[in-house]
């Protein structure tokens, strides 16, 4: 028999469909799941669970089948009314705000229930939390979303809110395996959120299951559910792109895609190898200066007011970025922008799907450092949607993910696709 907290939302929701689960026993097993992982793993700050037992045991009571009781983890930048939103830090521990985020709020309408708040870098920067990795407690489980991914990996929750700027979704739920969904950018409404890069900012999911991303897009969208579709992947052209940054990728990684590429050839699909490094470089540039400037303003009233409690690495990070620039090249950085958008959209002219890392490999040991997102810049600058799937381990029996693009927009595809690709 499988432990309600092992099932994906999707399989759950069947089953409370066919009066086989209860909403109050899928809570109340992941919250078993907690007592026995989260003294180890550390994904969550704040746990709720009294009240949301509650909601569960009401929510059965009104055997309403369209109120879900999905049980769902939120990043600590993202609010939640009555329910402390600390921002990664420790001089906000006293902040409870009055009013859900727009993501919350819309997902409890569903009747999904929230189960506490997950582990944070530093206001959604790089100084790590004391989240582990679920695979090796001794390696970084990535950031900023660093409690989200540790909590779906650890079974603690089946779906997770995270946000990106550069990689803070796609790269935690790549080291810790799982499903990591960056949609395109402005599909989901970030009030309510820490502001970090507000041109570049996302709200994402993590999750075990493509299936149960499609269903909380479609709930945060609030449309009817789009159900996946069965991808033909010998129809379309599939872009390979290693960056200018192949060079900082370990060996397994690259091991790893180049053995995956050829199985794909072998298979008889189109993969080529893309080359757009002079498109990557350009994002790499407009990055730091957009994310650096947004971000020094971002955050006004903590430099202002608590800068000596700052880390080290948000001051002399994207902090310290945001100072070199200035408002009349912050503008100039806009414009080209908007050029490089569309020079990434006619990529997908001729390219239906890229694949790319979504790190330069396993993750590090240590949890000092949450990795780098040079393999995701790109597509959170330009807005593309993007998705993690944990196809590969490296030499550290750790995950490896593979990261699948699309074009702006094409979201519903992409999730077609990734399906597709857990299929070969």
């Amino acid at each position: 028999m499988t432990n309600p907290f092992e099932l994906t939302a999707t399989d759950a929701i069947k089953l409370i469909g066919n009066n086989k689960l209860s909403r109050y026993e899928w809570v109340q097993s992941c919250f078993e799941r907690i007592r026995e992982k989260e003294d180890l793993v550390k994904a969550w700050v704040y746990l709720d669970e009294d009240r949301a037992l509650e909601k569960a045991k009401q929510l059965d009571n009104e055997n309403d089948k369209s109120q879900l009781g999905i049980p769902f983890g939120i990043k600590d930048i993202i609010d939640a009314s009555n329910t402390p939103t600390g921002f990664g830090t420790n001089f906000y521990q006293n902040n409870v705000p009055m009013r859900d985020a727009t993501s919350v709020s819309v997902a409890k309408q569903s009747g999904c229930i929230v189960i506490g708040k997950t582990v944070s870098t530093e206001l959604g920067h790089r100084a790590p939390g004391l989240t582990t990795n679920p695979h090796n407690k001794d390696f970084t489980p990535g950031g900023s979303s660093s409690g989200s991914a540790a909590a779906v990996a650890s079974m603690m929750a089946p779906v997770c809110f995270g946000t990106q700027t550069t990689g803070s979704v796609i790269r935690p739920a790549a080291y810790c395996g799982v499903i990591g969904y960056k949609p395109s950018y402005g599909d989901f409404d970030k009030s309510g959120i820490l502001p970090n890069s507000p041109s570049i900012d996302t709200l994402g999911l993590m999750s075990r299951s493509v299936e149960d991303i499609a269903l909380f897009r479609s709930i945060l969208l609030e449309e009817e559910l789009v159900s996946i579709q069965k991808a033909d992947l010998s129809k379309i052209k599939i872009g390979f792109v290693r960056t200018p940054h192949w060079d900082k990728t370990d060996d397994s990684t690259k091991e790893a895609f180049e053995h995956f590429l050829n199985l794909l050839r072998s298979d008889k699909l189109n993969v080529i190898d893309l080359e757009i490094d002079n498109l990557i470089s350009k994002s790499d540039a407009l990055h730091l200066d957009i994310s650096g400037y947004e971000f020094k303003r971002s955050i006004s009233h903590e430099r202002f007011n608590y800068y000596d409690q700052l880390s080290d690495q948000l001051r002399n990070g994207r902090l310290n970025d945001g100072y070199q620039l200035t408002n009349k090249n912050y503008q100039l950085a806009l414009k080209d922008l908007l050029i490089l958008k569309n020079q990434i959209d006619a990529v997908f002219d001729e390219t239906d799907l890229i694949i790319t890392p979504s790190a330069p490999g396993e993750a590090l040991k240590g949890l000092e450092y949450t990795g780098s997102p040079i393999f995701n810049t790109t597509w959170s600058l330009n807005g593309n949607p993007c998705i993690t799937l944990p196809l590969f381990k490296g030499k550290q029996e750790l995950p490896i993910g593979c990261q699948l693009v699309a074009k702006f927009g094409e979201d519903d595809q992409l999730l077609n696709y990734a399906k597709a690709f857990l299929e070969l």
